[in-house]
């Protein structure tokens, strides 16, 4: 299984598909629809799509938050694909971008039911869970 992260360019074919991908993962379950969303701030952002055999499986985004932390948005991975280590290979991916575009921490807003996988890779809650679209989610911040 040979795995590729690509640069995806916004207002591209490959931006319109990690839309549906992420509504898969993100909104249908709870009956919500990604078009409802403001997506405008993907634009400033860089967007990373994961592939298996041209297959997009996987999407993760890193903004900057201020000069020293850099934001990492949009982890996901469709269904089938999880369990196998790829939440940890594109974690592993976007920190070391980071680390190359000069931050030295992390931030993320995840799902307060992931906090456990971000705990092993070292990152700390800094906020109590709080609701966003109705899914209980928690604040994380890890130095890189």
């Amino acid at each position: 299984m040979e795995i590729e992260i690509l640069t995806i360019e916004y207002g591209s074919k490959e931006y319109f598909d990690t839309l549906t991908l992420r509504n898969e993962v993100f909104r249908k379950p709870y009956g919500l629809d990604i078009k409802d969303d403001n997506l405008e701030e993907d634009k400033d952002m860089y967007m990373y799509g994961v592939y298996i055999e041209d297959q997009l499986i996987g999407t993760v985004f890193l903004k900057e938050k201020n000069k020293d932390t850099a934001q990492i948005k949009t982890l996901a991975i469709l269904e089938e694909f999880r369990g196998i280590g790829l939440g940890i290979y594109i974690m592993k991916f976007i920190e070391d971008i980071a680390r190359k575009k000069g931050y030295t921490k992390a931030f993320l807003t995840g799902r307060v039911y992931a906090r456990s996988f971000y705990n092993k890779l070292g990152y700390k809650a800094i906020s109590e869970p709080f609701d966003y679209k109705a899914i209980p989610h928690i604040e994380m911040k890890k130095t890189l």
